[in-house]
């Protein structure tokens, strides 16, 4: 069932070119860090699973352009930005729990707005997915594959869906390593702009 959290940021940070956080400790899901981002672009800003944030906050995004969910149960407070900020939401084709129709379905290989790029990452469900955008400085959002209770516990992989092979994640994983990116950012658990590669595979290593 979907459930809005009755949560808020009170604060985005930037962290990075362009790169904007904001997280809270997510009482829905026991206290574990929930995190959303905003990257501006030519195309405005876009954000990627966005959660709610204080009205104080949302006003330095007085115009969204995209909102992209990286699997369905991360739709969060899309839609009050679609309707608030303009925001077309788009969510991977075949989504479960959407509230409603999406702006726009993407598989991998859909032209997406900004040069993103969508990763059909399976794992936490089939139709999960991570989202890069290249450039001189390259983001990897990665959705839930890879997650922390927060940003100082370790990284680990999100548990598999049981009607997918129990290996498919870490193959998800080794599929993003093959990619260049300075910041892995983590829809549960913050980011890694500190070697995130070789964070990725010392998971890998240990798991």
């Amino acid at each position: 069932m979907f459930v809005v959290s009755e949560q808020r940021a009170l604060r985005t940070t930037q962290i990075g070119p362009q790169l904007h956080h904001w997280w809270f400790a997510d009482e829905r899901i026991g206290g574990a860090q929930s995190d959303s981002y905003a990257l501006y672009t030519r195309a405005g800003f876009i954000f990627v699973d966005p959660l709610p944030m204080m009205y104080l906050a949302a006003e330095a995004f007085p115009s969204v352009g995209v909102a992209f969910l990286t699997r369905g149960c991360h739709q969060r407070a899309c839609w009050r930005y679609q309707y608030e900020h303009g925001a077309r939401v788009l969510a991977p084709r075949y989504s479960p729990g959407l509230r409603t129709e999406p702006d726009q379905h993407y598989v991998e290989g859909t032209r997406l707005a900004a040069d993103f790029k969508a990763i059909r990452t399976p794992g936490p469900e089939h139709n999960h997915y991570a989202l890069y955008r290249p450039g001189e400085y390259s983001v990897l959002f990665a959705g839930e594959l890879v997650r922390r209770f927060d940003s100082e516990s370790p990284l680990e992989l999100c548990p598999i869906d049981p009607v997918l092979d129990p290996e498919i994640g870490r193959r998800s994983v080794e599929n993003l390593l093959e990619l260049d990116f300075d910041i892995l950012c983590l829809s549960h658990g913050g980011y890694v702009d500190v070697e995130p590669k070789a964070e990725l595979e010392r998971l890998l290593e240990r798991t």
